[in-house]
């Protein structure tokens, strides 16, 4: 299959999720009968309680229908954050599938829904409709580009920070394109990462922020940004993604963590950078991506492939990286710094995050966490830095 009809069929998935997390978010009746509590192995570790909703149910599994209708039995490469077994409130217990007609769909979602015909008709009519994105100029640049649909695998993060999802609130001090937003709708992003399954490298990442700005503070608009780095190839509908300056040796950049990290990596980190914090670990990377700060920094196992891949992806499209934090604070990254050659190159390419492998000894979701850490930069020189600062005595 040619990559650039790859692309713009994940462009139309990530699109047509968005407006299915909007329509649900703007339903108040219908998003109150979507939640479920997480447990077991699928309860992530981040949060004392977790949520699974329909929504991200309904967005991972449209997804790896939508994409195998167009590229037959890459469904089956498609791999999401959600386990798509779903409880209704009576306790009957339905494995989630979009089938192949809105009729049979309704049917499904009417069962899960204890009988609820007028929601399940709802979703199952945003489900099947059909939604097209403008096609990429920057696609040109990679029409001869050609890939075996067996050789890649994709990860899915359908609604990465469901909690924000969830609470509906907004950053007054939020200005869209300009700052970090600090808590609220903003801070949730759809992720759709592809990798390639013989090294594991991310070669394609598109992430959509669904609620990227409001007039009103009702009615929301996304935004979606994408890149692919397949072997010399690299693009990014990012405008400023490549060409971006190098950050300058005097300057002090931005580090985005999360607040449970924040003290811990600031006693470190707070004489050479600025220490800032945001919700959700797409929208951190996200900010990396579009250099609203130089870095993410994260020194837990509280990320999991499904929310770095898409990012990563980007990042690398860019000339940036996501790599191990645990790992990268005793490689050797004097010299080279990303400039095409040296053994500093090299230390790159060996601590980049790959995604083809389970976590040993891991069960779960826990099989696929991040277990070392991340540090994601947008230049070498900033990932120098702060490995410098990390590892000083």
């Amino acid at each position: 299959m040619k990559v650039s009809d790859l692309i713009a069929e994940l462009l139309n998935a990530a699109e047509k999720s968005a407006e299915l997390a909007r329509a649900i978010r703007r339903e108040e009746s219908l998003f109150h009968l979507l939640i479920e509590e997480k447990t077991g192995d699928d309860k992530n570790k981040r949060f004392g309680f977790d949520f699974k909703t329909l929504a991200d149910v309904l967005v991972q599994e449209m997804i790896r229908f939508d994409l195998n209708k167009k590229f037959s039995g890459i469904g089956k490469r498609v791999t999401g954050e959600e386990n798509n077994k779903f409880t209704n409130f009576a306790g009957d217990k339905f494995s989630l599938e979009i089938k192949d007609n809105k009729k049979k769909t309704t049917a499904l979602l009417c069962k899960i829904l204890d009988g609820n015909d007028r929601a399940a008709t709802t979703l199952a009519n945003l489900v099947h409709e059909d939604v097209t994105v403008p096609r990429p100029p920057e696609l040109e640049k990679l029409e001869s580009l050609e890939l075996d649909k067996k050789e890649i695998g994709i990860w899915i993060d359908p609604i990465d920070g469901t909690a924000e999802y969830i609470s509906g609130s907004r950053d007054p001090e939020f200005r869209p394109g300009e700052n970090i937003s600090q808590n609220g709708l903003p801070n949730v992003t759809v992720l759709i990462g592809v990798y390639e399954r013989s090294t594991g490298l991310p070669i394609i990442g598109v992430i959509n922020q669904p609620f990227f700005k409001t007039e009103d503070g009702k009615i929301w608009s996304g935004r979606m940004v994408w890149g692919a780095c397949i072997g010399d190839a690299r693009v990014t509908s990012v405008p400023h993604g490549r060409d971006q300056p190098p950050v300058g040796e005097a300057e002090k950049p931005a580090v985005v963590t999360s607040m449970s990290d924040c003290k811990k990596l600031g006693t470190y980190l707070c004489e050479n950078f600025d220490i800032l914090t945001a919700p959700g670990a797409g929208y951190k990377l996200l900010c990396v991506i579009d250099r609203l700060c130089s870095a993410y920094v994260l020194s837990k196992d509280n990320t999991y492939r499904w929310d770095t891949c898409a990012p990563h992806a980007i990042l690398r499209s860019q000339g940036g990286g996501v790599v191990k934090h645990q790992q990268a604070l005793t490689a050797d990254l004097s010299g080279g710094g990303g400039s095409g050659g040296g053994a500093c190159d090299k230390a790159l390419r060996d601590l980049q995050l790959t995604y083809h492998k389970a976590e040993p000894k891991a069960s779960g979701s826990n099989a696929w966490c991040n277990m070392q850490g991340v540090i994601a930069y947008s230049d070498p020189k900033v990932l120098q830095r702060l490995v410098a600062s990390l590892t000083k005595k």
